[in-house]
């Protein structure tokens, strides 16, 4: 049912899709524009999951090829019913530079609709953003 709805910015000259980040396939990898134009932190991504969830927490996979480029390090995650307003972040936390799906929880678990996503650093300290896939904890 997840569907994102906006981004910030996706490489197409090497088909580095935004949606890819939420394909349920970990081959396939997200990854900010760098051809032409670098784009610089944050990276945002918002989702829509297709009704109210009640979330626990939150799932990231790494890319899986070879590469490091883009993988989070200082992210946020925000929750809101209205895919145009967020408020504070419900989870702000700095992932690791491994391949293995990582978890982030909600102090307490939040209701709501659409996650925003914000990378604000990567691994390698570089200005890009990049995921094999984003997941949410938690039941309708």
């Amino acid at each position: 049912e997840m569907k994102l709805i906006r981004f910030s910015s996706e490489n197409l000259t090497n088909d580095r899709k935004a949606v890819y980040a939420i394909d349920g396939n970990p081959r396939t990898v997200w990854h900010s524009q760098f051809s032409a134009n670098l784009a610089k932190h944050p990276h945002e991504l918002v989702i829509d999951l297709g009704a109210t969830y009640q979330i626990r927490g939150f799932r990231y996979l790494a890319r899986q090829d070879n590469g490091w480029n883009g993988a989070f390090a200082k992210t946020e995650f925000s929750i809101s019913d209205s895919p145009d307003s967020f408020g504070d972040p419900v989870v702000v936390t700095t992932f690791l530079k491994i391949r293995t799906p990582q978890t982030a929880n909600c102090e307490q678990p939040v209701r709501g609709r659409y996650v925003l996503v914000r990378v604000l650093s990567e691994v390698n300290g570089k200005e890009w953003g990049s995921a094999a896939e984003i997941g949410i904890i938690g039941s309708k």
